[in-house]
């Protein structure tokens, strides 16, 4: 009896149950990406894009770890944003630079590869251990790209089953890299934008602080203000604490401080109005030193760390920026900003700014010098007699216009024909420095002591009524006549002086006819013996006569 053939085993139900677990797995698939989709596009901060994405590819690969490398376009490089799975301490430093060769052109093929051979060893060696990239502990990169960009690379460790990465894992991770890219590139975009509007923002505010700057130059005409203005508008640009201009004197090679800006105002006056005697600073000698003598700025980020920072001066500050203040090649000076506010460093920006502004501060020094030179007289450093002119003709028409007494002294040191003959002009020359010195410092800042001729002085007093003007003249004589004057063989001189006063409106009507009047007081005053003072009247003229 014939045995009966056994059936065969119908397959179909089997290929339909595939079939369908395969549509199941495509559509889960499909509605993975189409989420994953929507939440990176919603999303703007590049942190956030970053955790989702390797969250995402975590829980989708099955792999041990994942990492995220991202391009930053500032640096022109792939640096470390996002990890699961590994010592984040150990990679966080982690930048891989964009640079030629067989795995930049691998990498922008655009699809997924073993970064490791069969022998388990990594491909590329030279430029893994060169970037210390073995630390990510890879078995997979995925590229980030969108329109043929890289932003990004993805790196997967071994699977957690310890299987193998198959086709289908491979082209799903391709397809969340897609989406990735998309949302990171959009992001990178955003930050660029950003950091394009901050730095026409900061541009923007650096040209007004320049224009504010060159504007107050036009108008100024007290150097020491200036430099306080540019030195303020230095400190706010930057956000910085303080500042400060230091003068290199040409014969001791020394900086000393011009003006300082920023720490307690009490201190700040004492030393802008010169009332205290700050250290000085050797060419050469720490960085204000150092950069004096090579013209070259420095910038200091940390003092404490800095061998040059001279340790004495080292209180309060804790970053610096220091400019040479240069005129024709030559260093003049130096301008520190020190101390930002937001305790960053100084950045480029703040550097290129502070640089052009130093530029500015040494034109006024210079402008200031020289117009000074012009002005005042060598011997004595009073002004002129025909700024002194002009100045008095100018006060004039000040106090007209605005009702206020203005009174003239006019001084002649006696006997100084005499004094020369007898001491010599060397001699001679000292004593009219020296009183001219003394002038300076016996009036107000406001006053202006002037040099007339010879032996003769004229000093403007602004808003001042003839009681007023006695008090000044009979100071100044008292001062004179007590003073001891350096002569030859180490004995001491004592001069006298003669003044005269005269007050505009009350003894005059013009800037002539005022000095005509104090001229004429000065004379009764050498008539009567000297080493005294007279108040113009009307009799004078006619007794003079």
């Amino acid at each position: 009896m014939a045995k009966k053939k056994p059936k065969k085993l119908d397959l179909a139900p089997f290929k339909v149950h595939e079939t369908i677990l395969n549509l199941e797995r495509k559509l889960f698939d499909f509605f993975t990406l189409s989420q994953l989709g929507k939440s990176l596009i919603s999303i703007q901060d590049m942190d956030d894009i970053s955790r989702v994405f390797a969250s995402a590819a975590y829980e989708t690969s099955n792999a041990s770890n994942v990492a995220l490398l991202i391009y930053e376009p500032q640096e022109k490089a792939y640096t470390y944003h996002y990890s699961i799975g590994l010592d984040k301490s150990k990679i966080r430093e982690i930048k891989f630079v964009q640079q030629e060769g067989l795995l930049w052109q691998v990498l922008n093929g655009g699809q997924p590869f073993i970064i490791r051979d069969s022998a388990g060893k990594f491909r590329f060696p030279q430029i893994i251990k060169k970037f210390h990239l073995d630390r990510l502990n890879s078995e997979i990169w995925v590229p980030l790209i969108v329109k043929n960009n890289l932003r990004g690379i993805l790196t997967l460790g071994k699977k957690r089953d310890h299987t193998e990465y198959n086709d289908n894992e491979l082209n799903f991770i391709s397809q969340l890299a897609v989406q990735a890219a998309i949302a990171i590139d959009s992001a990178i975009l955003d930050q660029q934008k950003m950091r394009a509007t901050k730095a026409l923002g900061q541009k923007m505010e650096n040209l007004s602080v320049l224009y504010d700057v060159s504007r107050a130059l036009n108008f100024a005409n007290d150097l020491k203000r200036t430099l306080i203005l540019i030195l303020d508008k230095s400190r706010n640009a930057v956000k910085a604490q303080k500042g400060s201009i230091m003068l290199l004197n040409k014969d001791t090679k020394e900086l000393s401080i011009k003006v300082v800006r920023g720490i307690d105002p009490i201190t700040e006056r004492k030393i802008n109005d010169e009332e205290i005697d700050c250290a000085t600073i050797k060419l050469g000698e720490g960085i204000a030193g150092r950069v004096a003598a090579s013209g070259r700025l420095m910038v200091v980020d940390n003092v404490k760390t800095d061998l040059l920072f001279k340790k004495s001066t080292a209180s309060n500050v804790e970053n610096i920026v220091c400019l040479p203040l240069m005129v024709e090649d030559e260093c003049i000076g130096v301008m520190n900003i020190t101390n930002k506010n937001t305790g960053e460093k100084f950045n480029d920006e703040d550097v290129a700014l502070l640089t052009t502004l130093a530029g500015q501060v040494a034109v006024t020094i210079n402008n200031a010098n020289l117009y000074h030179l012009a002005i005042t007289d060598g011997l004595t450093q009073l002004y002129i007699n025909r700024y002194f002119r002009q100045k008095l003709h100018e006060e004039i028409r000040r106090a007209a216009r605005y009702k206020r007494p203005l009174s003239l002294i006019m001084t002649d040191i006696d006997s100084f024909k005499k004094f020369n003959d007898t001491y010599g002009h060397q001699a001679g020359d000292i004593v009219l420095a020296l009183t001219a010195k003394i002038c300076k410092k016996s009036v107000r800042d406001v006053d202006m002591p002037c040099r007339y001729g010879g032996e003769e002085f004229a000093i403007i007093l602004p808003e001042t009524s003839p009681e007023s003007a006695v008090q000044v003249a009979e100071k100044l004589r008292k001062v004179i006549e007590l003073y001891e004057f350096p002569g030859p063989k180490r004995e001491s001189l004592k001069v006298t002086i003669s003044l005269g006063i005269a007050t505009f409106p009350l003894h005059a009507k013009d800037d002539t006819s005022l000095i005509k009047s104090a001229d004429l007081a000065l004379y009764a005053s050498k008539r009567d013996g000297g080493n005294c003072y007279t108040v113009y009247s009307e009799k004078l003229s006619k007794v003079i006569r």
